[in-house]
């Protein structure tokens, strides 16, 4: 049987990672026209080194054309000593800010916590689709790229949606490996 303490633990990081941080950036998108984006990254959000113990890593394949947005993103966040949690998305937005940053939007797919052992499996109720987002920004100045990331509340379905469609999310995770391109034709 599992302790509460680690049913507890991946409950708080359900919520931190299926809630992220919302908000709005400070530039207007520019019009997608046809682009491409492709992602893969291993991010951590307590800063810009690795995270022993866990394993955050955001998917992404979208592609713009002539207005019409298509693709998905899959955030998973593994957890050795709790579980995984993994929220999947289909993306209906793709826009580039004036300062760069790439962001995806769209209704959530699937939200689910899966503990190690024997504990139950939680997912967001039938019919709940809310708004989830990630923007992947320029490198700064001392050279870290981060991403901003908004999802479902997976503790409390209720709570409104973090994330706005086709609005960029503030950046709250640090890019450890990986990368973004994006293609334009």
């Amino acid at each position: 049987m599992r302790k509460p303490t680690a049913a507890v633990a991946l409950a708080t990081a359900v919520t931190a990672l299926a809630a992220g941080t919302a908000g709005t950036a400070a530039a207007a998108p520019v019009p997608a026209g046809h682009l491409a984006l492709h992602s893969w990254t291993l991010l951590n959000e307590k800063g810009p080194g690795p995270n022993p113990g866990e394993r955050l890593t955001a998917l992404v394949d979208a592609r713009t054309v002539h207005g019409r947005t298509r693709g998905h993103a899959v955030v998973q966040h593994v957890f050795d000593k709790d579980g995984t949690i993994r929220v999947e998305f289909d993306i209906d937005c793709l826009t580039v800010g004036k300062d760069g940053a790439i962001t995806v939007t769209g209704p959530t797919g699937t939200a689910t916590a899966t503990p190690i052992g024997d504990g139950p499996v939680t997912t967001g109720p039938a019919g709940w689709h809310p708004e989830t987002g990630l923007t992947f920004y320029p490198a700064g100045a001392d050279g870290e790229r981060r991403v901003g990331w908004a999802g479902a509340n997976l503790i409390d379905p209720t709570k409104p949606a973090q994330a706005t469609k086709c609005t960029a999310v503030p950046a709250s995770e640090w890019v450890i490996e990986g990368g973004t391109v994006l293609r334009r034709y």
